[in-house]
């Protein structure tokens, strides 16, 4: 297609959207084509004769500098972002009638005037979001949080998780208001799962292989609207099939989900779409993807004529299963022991974290199995759930200090190579920001345990990894540059660096965290009740 057609197609659209209040400007989207033009142009004809109003929308790229220039300083929470791939994230044109808290204003980046990322839904709407997607890789996947909600927290709630000498993530990050630390506001974060996500294997079992195809989300709180929305795509030749819904549930074992509506007491909506690990021979395809996501976007909103809003019913999260790694169980201490043994004697670094009985704190905690961090538990005590998902066993250590020659190792079962994960990533987290920062993938850690052969059985399905602000310390051990990340202060910022982005209190504290993703067969992540739990163990220099 020519550089006239789109222009053209954008000028006939933004004359059919007469509910709005104008339309943004309009940017083609890479490898944009005549077909999704045409199914747009007479999908918002066909929904206007039907009696819907149509706002427009786009689909942005959400960065790791997105927040931190735009999220922390008005949230102070990067929200625990997964560093393996940015987000994408649907923008859309606020209703006349909606209230746009100015907290939220540009909170997860620069947007053009009279948009949102955040957005609340009327029962009879919908966000409608579609287009080709990405390049063949490892993992994507849809899903909408609500992302906060009216009221607060009970004071006996927060000394609850205030008391727990084993809490993970520092409390602040997990009850805050907007604006944050505010303390006449009556909006607590929440960022809590509404559903299972929309992935890769989802979509591929309901209309085969999905990357690189043209895929259709509706995202509604409303039966009746779907459906309507469905015909209409289906008018425009779009199968039955492609078209996938998020059903936003009417409630969850805990209670009502909402209100919905336009007021400012009504809870907002967040959606991303994650797109993780391209195929090695895609990075350049995936690059350009990402740089200008060829999506469309766009809200709707369903007349009265169409008969009752039919809501969806209770929330349910689909059950997660997993090899169980018990059998494994006495090789995973071998290898902590050999560890210990090798990084004291070749690199002759001190550690308390060995012995005879190894230490809970060196256990990396799993959210959802150890502390019960789900969509309906956080939402039930106006509790931050920091973007809760069932697509992996996500592990999270205590923040840890980096600025005194600390070397920390990482010990697990490598889930992909038990058959427990289609990709592991192995993060570092900036403590002062609740930010990924650095990923370390399977690939890079296959193999990882192979020099401990000798002594440890199945050293193939484990893995060790280090973290330091200075690799050269683990001087006689084997692979160290390959086996070890230097967590520079240019990717966290040292203690004295208070001029740095973040919580100064926390700065040159990381948080290690592991995730499994998405166990092969299954559309979720592994059961980590059946996986063994990592360790991440403290090494230190000698006093000079």
């Amino acid at each position: 297609m020519g550089h006239v057609a789109p222009r053209v197609w954008y000028s006939l659209m933004c004359g059919m959207l007469l509910a709005t209040t104008g339309c943004g400007q309009y940017r083609p989207g890479a490898g944009e084509g005549a077909s999704r033009d045409a199914v747009t142009t007479g999908l918002v004809a066909d929904l206007r004769k039907s009696g819907f109003q149509v706002n427009p929308g786009y689909a942005r790229l959400y960065t790791q500098q997105d927040c931190k220039d735009f999220t922390y300083p008005r949230m102070r929470n990067c929200y625990a972002n997964n560093p393996a791939a940015p987000y994408v994230t649907p923008v859309v044109k606020t209703w006349p009638d909606e209230y746009v808290d100015p907290a939220m204003v540009n909170a997860f980046g620069s947007l053009r005037p009279g948009y949102t990322s955040t957005y609340r839904l009327d029962p009879r709407d919908a966000v409608v979001m579609y287009g080709k997607m990405p390049p063949p890789g490892r993992y994507m996947g849809l899903q909408t949080w609500e992302f906060s909600q009216h009221g607060h927290w009970k004071t006996s709630d927060h000394r609850k998780w205030e008391q727990k000498p084993d809490l993970p993530v520092p409390l602040q990050y997990l009850f805050d208001t907007i604006p944050p630390d505010d303390p006449r506001s009556e909006r607590t974060q929440s960022a809590s799962a509404l559903g299972d996500i929309v992935n890769n294997v989802v979509m591929e079992r309901q209309s085969g292989y999905s990357f690189d195809k043209n895929r259709y989300f509706v995202i509604t709180p409303s039966a009746t609207t779907d459906r309507a929305v469905r015909r209409a795509l289906r008018a425009q030749g779009v199968p039955d099939k492609d078209i996938f819904t998020e059903r936003i549930p009417a409630r969850d074992d805990l209670g009502p989900i909402g209100p919905l509506g336009m007021g400012k007491n009504a809870i907002d909506f967040l959606t991303t779409l994650r797109y993780a690990v391209p195929d090695s021979d895609q990075q350049r395809a995936a690059d350009n993807w990402r740089s200008d996501p060829p999506l469309t976007v766009m809200r709707v909103r369903a007349p009265a004529s169409l008969g009752p809003v039919q809501r969806y019913a209770s929330l349910t999260f689909a059950k997660r299963t997993a090899n169980n790694e018990a059998h494994l169980a006495d090789d995973m201490r071998n290898l902590v022991a050999a560890v210990c043994d090798r990084v004291s004697t070749a690199a002759h670094l001190h550690t308390r974290d060995c012995g005879q009985r190894l230490s809970a704190s060196t256990l990396l905690p799993d959210l959802v199995r150890d502390f019960g961090w789900t969509g309906p538990y956080c939402r039930k005590i106006n509790m931050n759930c920091l973007g809760d998902q069932q697509d992996a066993a996500y592990f999270l250590s205590r923040p840890l200090p980096l600025d005194s020659g600390q070397v920390y190792a990482v010990v697990d079962t490598l889930a992909t190579e038990t058959g427990n994960a289609t990709y592991t990533a192995l993060s570092v987290n900036d403590a002062s920001l609740m930010a990924g920062v650095a990923n370390v993938l399977d690939v890079g850690l296959k193999g990882s345990a192979e020099g401990y052969a000798k002594t440890v059985a199945h050293s193939d399905k484990f893995f060790v990894h280090y973290f330091s602000r200075d690799c050269s310390v683990l001087r006689g051990l084997p692979d160290r540059a390959r086996n070890c990340t230097e967590i520079t202060t240019g990717m966290l910022p040292s203690r004295a660096g208070s001029a740095a982005e973040g919580d100064p209190a926390l700065h040159g504290m990381f948080m290690a965290s592991l995730r499994d993703y998405v166990k092969p067969g299954t559309e979720r992540g592994p059961d980590s009740t059946k996986l063994l739990t990592p360790r991440i163990l403290t090494f230190t220099q000698s006093a000079k």
